[in-house]
C-alpha cells in the first residue's frame, strides 16, 4: 500500500480512530497521551533509545521488568513541538526525532534532521483484544511417571482449566522499507536469516530460543519487554508482532549508526554480557555420558598423553542414585567427588556437571523444594520465579556438588516443558499449540518465555555469592533477553546429525547472535547421530563413528565449532573423543587435532574478542551483513559468518568424500564457493593468497582446512600450541599483519578469572597499521591487572604467500618487539604492493 493511499484512507476512517482526542502531557524526557481509549507514552531513555508504552487500561502496569537493567546514560534536552496541521507532534533529541500522529497515535522515527527509519502503520498502529488468562490445575489423582529422552517426569493426565484474570492480546504493526533486511528473534529450526517475508511463532522449546529483538540494516532495532508467546509476520502489505498476553504494549526503539551499535543499545537496556572464565574458551569434551569418576579422569589423561588440548570435561546426567532423578551422586561410581575434582585440577582440567530443575522428591534437593512449596504449581519443576526457591535449590546443589570443587554448571531442560518431545514418529501438525499449552500448564501464560531468564539469575547470583573470585559459567538450553548478563552460555538443543542440520545451525547461530546475545554454541557432531523412533531423533548415520560419512561430517562440524564462543563436542549414541575417529596419521584424526590446535593458537584473538564483547558491548559472531550492510549480496548470506571484524568463516556444509554408510562420493570437487564482500580485500588464512572483494571465488577444501579469509588491514594475534589455556601464560604472541590497507586492533588481557574486569582491572594495547608507510605502531598500554606481565614479546609478521600463513610459525620473522608498555613504532618491509 502506498503512503499516499494510506493518508487518503486515514481521512475516510476518522470514525474508527482508536486514539482520537489525544491530550498530551509533556515531561522532561517525553510525553504522556491520555485518550478516550487508554494511554500512550513516549519517553527517551537516551538520545538514541526511546521507550513506547500503550495500554487500554486506566494506568500502566507497575510490575517490574524482568529483562531491564538501570541505564546510567540520560538524554540531553528533549524538545516537544505541537503542529496543528497536519496533526502531529514532534519529540527531538540530539540524535533522534519521534513523530506522533494525533489522529491514530502512529509513531514514526527519524534520525535527527535525517531520513525516516521506521513508521508504525498509519491506520492501525496497535490493536488490543480482551483475553482471559487461564490457569491449568493438575488433578493429583491423574499423576503418572513418564520416561522421556529428557529424563523421568511425573506428569498429570488431567488438568482443570480455571480463569485466573483478564488481560490483553496485543499487536503492533509497522511498514518496513523494501530495501532493508531484518535479523533477530533468537533461533529456531529454520534456515531463515533475513526475516523479511517470514512468519514466526515464538516460544521457548528444546530447539528454539526466543530473544524478542529485531535489528535492521537501516541502523535501528526494536526490543520488546514482553514474555508471552508471540507471532511475527512480515508481508508487503504490513508487518506485525503479536503477543498472546500483556497488560501493556512495551517496546524500545534503538537507533544506531550501524547494527553493531544497535546490539550495544540492547545490552545497555538488558545488561552487559558477563565475561566467562578464560578456560571456558578452550576445548570442552562431553558425551552422553561418562559412567564413573574413573572414566572421567582416564579420559582427561588420554588427552594429555596424546598432547591434544583440553580445558573442560563434562559429566552428563544419570550420575545420581537409582530412582533419584537429579539427585545425589551414586557412591558406587562416584565415591569421592572431592577427589574427582582434585584429580582433574591437577591435570589442569575443569569440571562441568549437569543439573536439572526437576529433581525427584526422593532426592535431597527435590525433598527440600517439595517440602518447602518451592515448585511450580502442579509440576515437579523448580519455581524459578521465586527468589527463595532459587536460593533453596542452589544451597542444596552446593552442598551436594559445588563444595567439592565443581567449576561450571550445565542447567538442562530450562524451558521447562516441551509438549511435542514425546510424540512419535511424526511431529504433530499443531506442535506450536501443543508446546505453548504445555508451558502454560506450569507457568503463567504471560511469562512462559521468562523461565530460563529467572533460572539463570538464580544460578548466577548464588554461584557468585558462594564463589566470589570465580566467574560463573552456566551452560543452559534456554534463555531470554538479559540472560547474557548472568554468565549463561546457551546451546541450540538436541539436534540430529546431518549435513542439512549443520547448514541450518550455521544460520541459527547467526540469527541468535544478531539478536544481541553473544554466548551461543551447539552440540558438535549433532546430539542424535542415528535414527530413532521419535520425530526429533533423525540422524543419518546408524553405524555412528564406524561410518566414514559421519566421521567426515563430525570433522567439518568441529571446524565450525572452533569459531564459536564455546568449543564443545557432545552427543548421544556415538562416542566423541578424537581417538575414536582414527589414529595419528589418519585424515580425520589429524584434521580433528589440527582444528583443536587452531582454536588454541587463536586464543589470544578469541579471548581478546570476548573481553571486548563484555567491556565494550561488541559482537563475537555475526552475520556478514553486520560488517557490510550496504552489500546487498551479503544480506542473506547464510553459509558464511564473521568472527570479530577480521575473520570471514565459510565452513564446508556438504559431504565431499563419503555419504551415509561410508559410501564413497564420486564427481565431487573438494572446493566451496565463497562470497567476498565489497569494500575490502581478502587474504586466505591457509595460503596467503589475496583476492578483491565483491566477487565469488572457489576455495580449496582439504579435510584439514575450514575456508577462512582475513580482511586486509587486519592485525591478528596468535599464540603457541598448548595443552590448556593457562599452560603458557605470557608466551610470545605472533602478530600477523595482513597488508593492503590501514588497520587497527585492540588486544585485551586480564586475570582470566574473577570479576576484576568489572572494576577496570584489565589492560588494552591499541595497535595501528599504516599501510602506506609499512609501519606498525603499538601504543602505550592502558590499564592493568594483578599478575600482568610488565614485558611482552611480539613477533610481527607481514602475511604473504611465503610467510605468516596457516598454523606454522612464520618461516621468516619480520620484527621481534620487546614491548614494555611504552609506545613503539616499527617499519616492516613488505613484498605486497
Amino acid at each position: 500500500m502506498s503512503r499516499l493511499l494510506q493518508v487518503l484512507l486515514l481521512a475516510l476512517c476518522a470514525s474508527s480512530q482508536l486514539y482520537a482526542d489525544m491530550t498530551p502531557a509533556p515531561s522532561k524526557y517525553g510525553v504522556l497521551y491520555h485518550t478516550e481509549n487508554g494511554l500512550l507514552q513516549i519517553e527517551f531513555v537516551t538520545d538514541r533509545i526511546v521507550r513506547v508504552r500503550a495500554t487500554p487500561n486506566a494506568q500502566f502496569s507497575t510490575s517490574p521488568s524482568l529483562m531491564r537493567v538501570p541505564v546510567k546514560e540520560v538524554p540531553g534536552k528533549i524538545v516537544f513541538t505541537q503542529n496543528g496541521d497536519p496533526g502531529f507532534d514532534l519529540l527531538t533529541s540530539g540524535k533522534l526525532t519521534v513523530k506522533v500522529n494525533r489522529e491514530t497515535s502512529a509513531v514514526t522515527y527519524f534520525t535527527a534532521g535525517g531520513p525516516e527509519l521506521l513508521t508504525e502503520d498509519l491506520l492501525q498502529p496497535r490493536q488490543f483484544t480482551r483475553t482471559e488468562v487461564i490457569k491449568a490445575v493438575a488433578d493429583p489423582q491423574s499423576m503418572r511417571k513418564l520416561v522421556t529422552v529428557d529424563g523421568e517426569r511425573n506428569v498429570a493426565e488431567k488438568y482443570v482449566q480455571q480463569k485466573d484474570r483478564d488481560a490483553w492480546k496485543a499487536q503492533i504493526n509497522w511498514h518496513f522499507a523494501e530495501d532493508e533486511a531484518l535479523y533477530g528473534l533468537g533461533l529456531d529450526e529454520s534456515d531463515d536469516l533475513n526475516l523479511r517475508g517470514k512468519t514466526k511463532r515464538l516460544y521457548q522449546h528444546n530447539l528454539r530460543k526466543v530473544i524478542p529483538v529485531l535489528v535492521s540494516t537501516h541502523g535501528y532495532g526494536l526490543l520488546f519487554d514482553e514474555y508471552s508467546a508471540m507471532r511475527f509476520s512480515d508481508s508487503p502489505m504490513r508487518s506485525s508482532l503479536e503477543f498472546d498476553v500483556v497488560d501493556d504494549l512495551d517496546y524500545y526503539f534503538i537507533a544506531g549508526n550501524n547494527m553493531d551499535k544497535v546490539v550495544a543499545g540492547y545490552r545497555q537496556l538488558t545488561g552487559a554480557a558477563s565475561l566467562l572464565p578464560k578456560w571456558a574458551y578452550g576445548y570442552v569434551q562431553s558425551r552422553e555420558r561418562y559412567k564413573s569418576q574413573d572414566e572421567i579422569i582416564a579420559t582427561v589423561k588420554e588427552f594429555r598423553q596424546r598432547n591434544i588440548p583440553l580445558d573442560v570435561i563434562v559429566q552428563d546426567w544419570n550420575y545420581w542414585l537409582p530412582d533419584q532423578w537429579g539427585g545425589d551422586p551414586n557412591p558406587k561410581y562416584y565415591p569421592d567427588f572431592s577427589a574427582l575434582t582434585k584429580s582433574l585440577h591437577e591435570l589442569n582440567a575443569h569440571f562441568m556437571i549437569s543439573i536439572w530443575p526437576n529433581p525427584s522428591k526422593k532426592s535431597t534437593t527435590g525433598k527440600a523444594l517439595h517440602d518447602g512449596g518451592y515448585m511450580l504449581s502442579g509440576s515437579e519443576y523448580l519455581n524459578a520465579f521465586d527468589p527463595k526457591a532459587r536460593d533453596v535449590y542452589w544451597n542444596s546443589i552446593w552442598n551436594i556438588l559445588g563444595r567439592h570443587g565443581v567449576d561450571a554448571w550445565w542447567c538442562d531442560s530450562t524451558e521447562p516443558d516441551v509438549g511435542d518431545w514425546n510424540r512419535q514418529p511424526e511431529r504433530p501438525a499443531n506442535a506450536d499449540d501443543v508446546n505453548i499449552a504445555a508451558l502454560s500448564r506450569f507457568i503463567d501464560p504471560q511469562f512462559i518465555n521468562a523461565y530460563a531468564l529467572e533460572h539463570s539469575e538464580g544460578i548466577y547470583e548464588n554461584a557468585r555469592k558462594f564463589s566470589p573470585d570465580r566467574r560463573v559459567l552456566n551452560l543452559t538450553r534456554s534463555g531470554y533477553a538479559g540472560t547474557q548478563r548472568y554468565g549463561a552460555m546457551l546451546w541450540t538443543g538436541d539436534i540430529s546429525a546431518s549435513w542439512n542440520t549443520l547448514a541450518q545451525q550455521v544460520v541459527a547461530l547467526q540469527s541468535f547472535s544478531a539478536s544481541g546475545n553473544p554466548w551461543i554454541t551447539f552440540d558438535i557432531g549433532g546430539f542424535f547421530v542415528k535414527r530413532g523412533p521419535n520425530w526429533f531423533w533423525r540422524g543419518d548415520y546408524d553405524k555412528g563413528i564406524e561410518d566414514a560419512g559421519y566421521r567426515e561430517l563430525y570433522t567439518r562440524w568441529l571446524q565450525v565449532g572452533a569459531f564459536l564462543p564455546m568449543f564443545r563436542s557432545h552427543g548421544t549414541d556415538a562416542l566423541r573423543e578424537p581417538w575414536f575417529f582414527g589414529e595419528p596419521g589418519t585424515p580425520f584424526y589429524d584434521a580433528i587435532v589440527q582444528t583443536i590446535n587452531l582454536r588454541y593458537q587463536l586464543l589470544p584473538y578469541m579471548y581478546s574478542l570476548a573481553g571486548h564483547v563484555s567491556v565494550n558491548d561488541t559482537a563475537f559472531m555475526r552475520p556478514v551483513a553486520f560488517a557490510f550492510p550496504n552489500d546487498k549480496n551479503a544480506r542473506d548470506l547464510k553459509t558464511q559468518f564473521m568472527i570479530g571484524d577480521e575473520l570471514l568463516v565459510a565452513p564446508v556444509l556438504n559431504g565431499q568424500q563419503f555419504g551415509p554408510g561410508s559410501t564413497p562420493l564420486t564427481n565431487v570437487v573438494a572446493k566451496r564457493s565463497v562470497y567476498l564482500p565489497q569494500g575490502a580485500e581478502w587474504i586466505d588464512f591457509w595460503s596467503g593468497e589475496r583476492f578483491a572483494g565483491e566477487q565469488t571465488i572457489d576455495v580449496n577444501t582439504p579435510i584439514a582446512h575450514i575456508p577462512l579469509l582475513v580482511k586486509a588491514g587486519s592485525i591478528v594475534p596468535m599464540g603457541p600450541t598448548m595443552q590448556y589455556t593457562a599452560e603458557k601464560q605470557n608466551a610470545p604472541i605472533e602478530l600477523r599483519v595482513y597488508p593492503g590497507t590501514d588497520g587497527k586492533y585492540s588486544l585485551y588481557e586480564d586475570e582470566g578469572d574473577g570479576y576484576g574486569y568489572e572494576k577496570k582491572r584489565f589492560s588494552t594495547i591499541e595497535m595501528k597499521w599504516d599501510d602506506r608507510h609499512q609501519t606498525l605502531t603499538i601504543d602505550k598500554r592502558k590499564g592493568g591487572f594483578p599478575g600482568m606481565a610488565s614485558t611482552r614479546e611480539f613477533n610481527v609478521v607481514l602475511v604473504t604467500e611465503e610467510q605468516g600463513k596457516g598454523l606454522k610459525d612464520a618461516t621468516r620473522s619480520g620484527v621481534v618487539i620487546r614491548y614494555t608498555g611504552v609506545k613503539k613504532a616499527v617499519q616492516i618491509q613488505s613484498t605486497h604492493r
